[in-house]
């Protein structure tokens, strides 16, 4: 498994806990959307932030959460902060 992966995963588990819906993780893809295809909140997504700056050790800003539209957005955000930090 590639770091990519590992990080997509535990993003993916991060998802399921900050939400209110039955998630199938083996049906989250980096096209599926927070809002309309995870139905997360406002409430939700900060949540999710601040559990994802304490997974991985980044800071991601309020602004950008707003650019966060798909899991795949997130996993690129914090593969870049990661790298950022190396």
């Amino acid at each position: 498994m590639s770091d990519t992966d590992s990080t997509r995963d535990k993003i993916v588990q991060h998802l399921i806990a900050a939400s209110d819906e039955q998630i199938d993780a083996s049906k989250v893809t980096d096209q599926t959307t927070l809002r309309k295809d995870l139905d997360l909140s406002s409430l939700q997504a900060v949540t999710l932030v601040m559990d994802l700056e304490d997974e991985f050790g980044v800071t991601i800003e309020d602004e950008e959460i707003e650019s966060l539209d798909t899991v795949g957005d997130v996993l690129a955000m914090v593969i870049q902060k990661q790298e950022q930090l190396t």
